[in-house]
């Protein structure tokens, strides 16, 4: 099959944020009070594609990026008072705006996965601050760091699901950040033990949605009943608390259903408790014969307890953005003491990461039976290789980059081509069941 010439590239980012887009958000969120040398459409771009002049991500290396691509000269506090609280909401609302059009990755869950509508991971990292900003930023660890910001993000992994960034003070627990509602129907849920509250648990089964997460190892829940029979002599497991019994276990997978209470939220001023029947899946590790285990409300019929663990391995998919933020887009080089600033180069490296996206699903799309060769790592550190050249293309008229956008374009095309040909990305692995453990998402 002979591989498509050209892709474009321009087009594409165009078409994701029209100019015309960018400067209705820009006077509804005050970005711009009246028309200036630096438009509201380019200044966009220049924070969203100029972080790669440079080792690291600056204010003067963002408007040295400006200066390159557009031809035009800025003073440094010209271009620094631009960056503004309004300028802030303007980018907060343009990733609410493509994360709704964000495309998904175009198949169906397959394998163990089957039997969900999306897989939608939940996670957040921290980002350490100058100390000017302990205010509206404290951080949790005093003694070394004043300020620091927590980002929380929810990824739907096949793109049919909501996605959500959020910005916090380091100090905000993870767990009361995170909302559920009607749009969990039908989706598996990935949490870390930042999250593991029974009444968030009780509220996705509430709204028929689906989650997985390691089990907390202060929880000692009542064992119900046992989902599956093993041969010879066995422990009698229930009726009993999960941590009576669990050291004298030497079954390589435990598979009970188990009942907790909790304390629901406060309502008219008085808490009620409340009660719910989940499962609990321990799988042997061979090495040091601990369980680890895992609590969800997925019934066995609809995910064995041999594929739990392989499951709850992608969570790793997180990380993986995670990483690809700080390593390739830079989005912790926070080089400001003011709030305005530091909000908007987060929320630019996000912006960053959802237009390396939409190319990356144009670029599958072009490449057809090829698309699966193209891993999200390789072509994201593609795309920061290539980030100046787009911004060039975005400053200047189409007419002086025709020759630039095609040679850019054939790069892409031939460069995002793994030549390793039987690797996987983590999300199939998991679906077709091939070994993906990494020992900090299990």
């Amino acid at each position: 099959m002979a591989r498509p010439k050209s892709i474009k590239l321009r087009d594409r980012l165009v078409k994701m944020f029209p100019p015309s887009l960018l400067d209705r958000l820009a006077r509804e969120t005050g970005a711009v009070v009246r028309r200036r040398k630096v438009a509201a459409n380019t200044l966009f771009w220049t924070v969203v594609l100029g972080f790669g002049l440079g080792r690291i991500r600056t204010i003067a290396g963002l408007r040295r990026s400006y200066e390159k691509a557009t031809g035009q000269t800025i003073e440094e506090s010209s271009f620094y008072n631009r960056l503004s609280e309004g300028f802030a909401r303007m980018l907060r609302a343009a990733i609410t705006l493509a994360f709704d059009t964000l495309p998904g990755v175009g198949h169906a869950l397959e394998g163990p996965l089957a039997a969900f509508r999306d897989l939608v991971v939940t996670d957040s990292t921290v980002m350490r601050l100058r100390d000017l900003l302990e205010g509206p930023f404290p951080a949790c660890r005093t003694n070394h760091t004043q300020a620091a910001l927590k980002m929380h993000t929810v990824l739907s992994v096949n793109g049919a699901g909501d996605n959500s960034i959020r910005i916090t003070a380091e100090r905000r627990h993870d767990g009361p950040v995170f909302r559920v509602g009607r749009w969990v129907r039908g989706r598996l849920l990935l949490f870390d033990l930042g999250y593991f509250r029974y009444q968030l648990f009780a509220c996705i089964t509430r709204n028929e949605g689906f989650f997985l997460s390691r089990l907390k190892r202060s929880a000692n829940p009542f064992i119900v009943s046992v989902n599956r029979a093993h041969r010879g002599r066995t422990i009698d497991l229930v009726g009993k608390h999960l941590n009576d019994v669990l050291g004298d276990l030497a079954r390589d997978v435990l598979d009970v259903m188990v009942e907790v209470s909790f304390t629901r939220r406060a309502y008219g001023g008085r808490r009620s408790r409340g009660s719910q029947t989940l499962r609990v899946v321990g799988v042997r590790d061979p090495e040091t014969k601990r369980y680890h285990l895992y609590v969800t409300n997925v019934a066995p019929e609809k995910l064995a307890a041999e594929d739990i663990r392989r499951v709850y391995a992608a969570r790793w998919e997180v990380e993986l953005l995670f990483r690809e933020l700080k390593s390739q887009y830079r989005i912790e080089d926070l080089p400001s003491g003011k709030r305005a600033v530091v909000e908007s180069l987060v929320y630019a490296a996000v912006l960053t990461l959802i237009a390396s996206r939409r190319l990356l699903a144009e670029v599958r799309r072009k490449l057809g039976r090829l698309a699966d060769r193209v891993p999200k790592q390789r072509w994201a550190a593609i795309f920061a290789a290539i980030a100046q050249d787009l911004l060039v293309l975005m400053a200047r008229p189409p007419r002086e980059t025709r020759l630039h956008a095609r040679l850019v374009s054939e790069m892409v095309l031939h460069e995002a081509i793994d030549p390793n040909a039987s690797r996987l990305s983590l999300i199939r692995a998991v679906e077709t069941r091939t070994h993906v453990y990494h020992r900090k998402a299990a």
